[in-house]
């Protein structure tokens, strides 16, 4: 494998980096959805966002903001019609295993970029891992989709809230955490063309080391004859 080549298949260790980057945000963070909610009251006001796992609420009725956490967990178990579990499950699942895969392509990457071996495992390896990373993101991508206009865009609120007159009907938006996975999806899309393009160079090269071997036999065999 010729340094360029190695070089090309090198760049996807810094996209697979990054996909890491990106997927462990959007785990860690509590933006996956946000909302305003609004009360009966003009003076009222409202601001809730969470993530997979944790978030906050702050509303406001008119003797200034309160701020309340967000257990997400809690709120799956105890109000099953604010969010779907499965739904979530996916979401997560999706998530840190996108990670995972992009970990792998990352030391795959290393590997194969650093040896000048023509053996073709490792970049199956590399092809394999980018895969799954993107198709486990497109699971958490579809999951979340499906959570936000299904039961989200309807109520981020507990039950609590709402018999307080709260209502976040038609005021939520996706978060960045969400579009931290549209970035990973991205990213792997693009990996997936420099192996391509890393694989076909090698396949020429490995022709142009191939085509005077058999010159020389054809012109043995003349000789010969």
């Amino acid at each position: 494998m010729s340094l360029k080549t190695r070089g090309i298949v090198f760049a996807t260790f810094f996209g697979s980096c990054l996909i890491v980057g990106l997927l462990v945000a959007a785990l860690t963070t509590d933006n996956w959805v946000q909302s305003n909610a609004k009360r009966n009251s003009t003076e009222s006001q409202g601001r809730i966002h969470f993530g997979l796992f944790g978030g906050q609420k702050h509303l406001n009725v008119a003797y200034g903001w309160r701020v309340h956490e967000i257990n997400v967990l809690d709120v799956l178990r105890d109000e099953p019609d604010v969010m779907s579990y499965w739904l979530w499950f996916g979401t997560t699942i999706g998530t840190g295993l996108g990670a995972l895969s992009g970990a792998v392509g990352a030391v795959a990457s290393v590997l194969k970029s650093s040896s000048a071996s023509k053996k073709t495992g490792t970049m199956l390896i590399l092809f394999v891992s980018n895969f799954l990373s993107g198709l486990s993101q497109l699971l958490s991508f579809v999951c979340w989709l499906i959570q936000f206009y299904q039961y989200l865009t309807h109520n981020v609120l507990l039950e609590d809230d709402r018999k307080n007159n709260w209502s976040s009907q038609g005021l939520a938006s996706l978060g960045t955490s969400f579009y931290f996975v549209v970035a990973g999806i991205l990213v792997v899309i693009i990996n997936i063309i420099l192996l391509t393009v890393a694989v076909k160079m090698e396949r020429r090269e490995r022709n142009r080391v191939l085509e005077p071997l058999t010159d020389e036999k054809n012109q043995g065999a003349i000789m010969l004859y």
